[in-house]
């Protein structure tokens, strides 16, 4: 029976709960919805679906799955059964291999098969041997595979039996010309202990470390001297892939573990040893870095009113940018990246299309909520964002340097992985708690292990993005001197309304009022009001760090709030407002004296103008509220300004019934409009396309039993699935087919082939008649059937 009818019988046979639990973990094989369970079980079985379970998997369910794919037969339905496996796997009991296998059962990756001895049997999928790679458990390929793709070896293997004869081997009788590869792997399998005493001493040093990963770098030598390699080699059990590489082959890996696939499998995540931090120092750390955080982005976001972001050609934030913010907030480089990356994420600053700058978000509430709900909005904007700003500054595979905001800091799995480290972190800190009001410190390596347990086949992604990660949540209080805090905590939970009401408790009051000084400085205690703050930012410069700033007034600096609109007696009405002390003389004299000179010239903007000696035309053009759009403004009796370009002027005025003249040309159209608050064009657009409803889940349990209308495409998929297993069994049992395919002039034709490979949605066939090859497109093909007893002679 084909193995995907095989698992679609499994498949039907299972209760409702067990397919929901079956479709809650896999939902991309009912995504679009499946007609019947032949479909469920094609799409369960493809390549693509199984790499995401694959990655779904802990470490022993892993190890699990690796020996049963080992350890089974699908040409021969020679299954796995817990019992069967102990026998590979080291430490282990059947008892405690049965839970594994119902859990990579009730996933699909194996269905069941005749009971053996009591004890149920299991068949893995087909894909999983494509899927698992070459190496599966960190084994070689088999020495019959290596004999049949390196014909070469096959005579070394066949000399390689010879030596280990005349080595007094047991079990090496004699040379087999018919099948080395048998024989070799018979006298590892009876005297390996024999063969290890007849190798030099440190061969065995060599096999633990191939063993381990069975490909190593090895480059050819021209030494006489016998060597481990050497000796390795000439006995066929090691092969040489090229000048600089070999291969243990999967029998030797096995002998050299002791006769165990699996030499040893842990079966729960590690506990490290931790080192704890008092909960006060976590706390302060955390609260701390909160309120500074949300200081420079406050900070930040002035900045950028007054100064828009530039960006580079090629997209992000150039060097010369980072190093203008980086003195502006007194802070190093980093820092500044990861504020823009955080703003951005929180949609604080927006990249404007026609100017390509990023400017501050059109009607922020940044400035007018309390602290507590700012911070809540940039954690959960870090939680789902799909970048990761501790990419920033990393090489790309090219060379360049990756830019702040730029579209190479994007990764769609960052949302996953971030969820995955507080999950962690939480479990981890709640394992190592100690008693004397201490927290454990988690530190990147230890989370990347237990993150790497939980899903080994992640293991290069965690180690990339978590240590960058765990600086983050530093930033963010989630972490406070390393420990995971009572915000974290929640977080981690979803309970983001106890943690922002925690934070809301834990932070001091802000301050309304400052201190005013003689020497035209002002000292902020503490933590301001963000009202107070942006306004006395607006009227001096901040010095130093921290949340007890001193700002410095000036004639720039007092000019920048005369250019927002103010006057001197608005000012100094907000500084005796909020003045712990008396305005000081020479601040007051600063600010009048300022304000007097102010305005003595007067720039504003103009892109075209209007002249006329009509001036009762000109006054009826300034009053008809046609003309409001246009901006225009009158300088002198003769001349009216307009923000319109001359071109967009013209138009509007002979709309008007106007007949205007365009003096030197009509100028190139140029269209305003403002900076509305656009997506960034570095960032993703946030898909998910596995969300399964509950909805779906009903839907497709009423199709699958019968009582609902089946999807389009009937069993078209399960039919292509199928006709491709029967290919490449074929092709591993050498038979031959008998093929249904449409030819180039879309004609029906069977013939009878030899299928030869089938990769990259083409198929390798020998036509028998011919004795030619030819290759055929798999959507050609309409069907296939396996032939007993034709020619497979290719």
């Amino acid at each position: 029976m084909s193995a995907i009818r095989a698992l679609a019988e499994d498949l039907a046979s299972r209760s409702d709960a067990e397919l929901r639990r079956l479709m809650s973990a896999r939902p991309d094989v009912v995504l679009p919805p499946v007609p019947d369970f032949a479909a469920l079980a094609a799409r369960a079985s493809t390549r693509v679906s199984v790499q995401r379970a694959l990655e779904g998997l802990n470490t022993p369910q892993l190890m699990v799955l690796e020996a049963v794919v080992l350890t089974t037969n699908l040409d021969a339905a020679v299954g796995a059964t817990a019992t069967g496996l102990k026998a590979s796997i080291s430490s282990m009991t059947a008892k405690t291999l049965e839970p594994f296998l119902t859990q990579l059962h009730e996933v699909a990756l194996l269905r069941t098969g005749p009971a053996a001895r009591g004890r149920r049997s299991y068949f893995p999928l087909e894909s999983l041997h494509d899927a698992l790679g070459p190496y599966p458990a960190g084994l070689g390929r088999p020495l019959a595979l290596l004999a049949q793709q390196y014909p070469e070896y096959a005579a070394r293997m066949a000399a390689g039996v010879e030596l280990l004869s005349a080595s007094g081997i047991p079990g090496a009788a004699g040379p087999s010309a018919s099948d080395p590869a048998t024989t070799l792997a018979a006298i590892l399998d009876a005297s390996w202990d024999a063969v290890l005493e007849a190798a030099p001493s440190a061969t065995g040093d060599l096999l633990e470390k191939l063993a381990a990963s069975p490909v190593g770098s090895a480059k050819a030598s021209a030494s006489s001297t016998a060597t481990p390699l050497e000796w390795l080699l000439e006995r066929g059990l090691l092969i040489r892939l090229d000048a600089n590489h070999v291969e243990l082959p999967r029998e030797v890996g096995i002998a050299a573990r002791g006769g165990m696939i699996i030499p040893s499998l842990r079966a729960s995540p590690p506990v490290p040893q931790l080192a704890a931090v008092r909960a006060g120092l976590r706390d302060n750390a955390a609260f701390g870095a909160i309120a500074e955080t949300l200081r420079l982005v406050t900070e930040l976001l002035t900045s950028v009113q007054t100064e828009p972001i530039a960006t580079l050609r090629t997209g992000g934030v150039g060097v010369r940018e980072i190093r203008r913010l980086a003195d502006a907030l007194r802070v190093d480089r980093g820092q500044v990246a990861w504020l823009l990356e955080l703003a951005a994420l929180g949609r604080l600053i927006v990249l404007d299309p026609d100017s390509s700058r990023w400017m501050a978000a059109p009607g922020g509430s940044w400035h007018l909520v309390e602290r507590h709900e700012q911070w809540l909005r940039l954690v959960q904007a870090w939680l789902d964002a799909e970048r990761a700003p501790s990419l920033v500054g990393g090489q790309l595979p090219t060379g360049n340097t990756v830019n702040v905001l730029s579209s190479e800091a994007t990764r769609t799995d960052a949302p996953a992985v971030r969820r995955r480290l507080l999950s962690a972190a939480d479990a981890l800190s709640a394992e190592t708690e100690h008693d004397d009001d201490r927290s454990p410190v988690l530190d990147a390596p230890s989370l990347v292990e237990r993150l790497t347990w939980h899903q080994p086949r992640l293991r290069r992604r965690f180690s990339r993005l978590v240590p960058g990660m765990v600086e983050e949540l530093g930033h963010l209080g989630l972490l406070g001197s390393g420990a995971l805090t009572g915000l974290g905590a929640a977080i981690a939970q979803d309970r983001f309304d106890d943690a922002a009401a925690a934070l809301r408790n834990a932070l001091p009051e802000p301050l309304t009022h400052f201190v005013l000084q003689a020497d035209l400085t002002a000292v902020a205690p503490g933590y301001l009001e963000p009202g107070v703050a942006r306004e006395l930012a607006l009227l001096a410069s901040a010095e130093g760090q921290g949340p007890a700033t001193v700002y410095r007034f000036s004639a720039p600096s007092v000019r920048r709030a005369l250019d927002d609109g103010q006057d001197a007696v608005a000012i100094l009405t907000f500084l005796e407002k909020h003045s712990a002390t008396n305005i000081p003389q020479p601040l007051r004299y600063l600010v009048e004296d300022t304000a007097a000179r102010y305005g003595s010239l007067r720039v504003g903007p103009a892109s075209s103008y209007v002249q006329s000696d009509d001036d009762a035309a000109l006054t009826a053009l300034l009053s008809d509220p046609a003309t409001a759009s246009l901006g225009l403004v009158r300088l002198a009796p003769t001349v009216v300004t307009a923000k319109a370009t001359p071109s967009e002027l013209a138009a509007a005025l002979r709309e008007l019934g106007y007949s205007p003249a365009l003096e030197g040309g009509a100028a190139p159209r140029v269209t305003l409009r403002a900076a509305a608050g656009s997506a960034p064009s570095s960032s993703a657009v946030r898909t998910n396309p596995w969300v399964l409803t509950e909805a779906d889940l009903e839907a497709q349990m009423t199709v699958l039993r019968g009582n609902g209308r089946p999807g389009a495409g009937g069993g078209a998929e399960s039919e292509a699935m199928i006709g491709l297993e029967t290919l490449r069994t074929a092709i591993r049992t050498k038979q031959a087919v008998r093929m249904g395919f449409a030819d180039s002039a879309g004609n029906s034709t069977r013939q009878v082939f030899v299928p030869l490979s089938v990769h990259a949605g083409r198929v390798r066939v020998f036509d028998p008649e011919k004795e030619t090859e030819r290759v055929i497109s798999v959507h050609r093909i309409m069907d296939v059937e396996t032939v007993e007893g034709a020619s497979t002679d290719a």
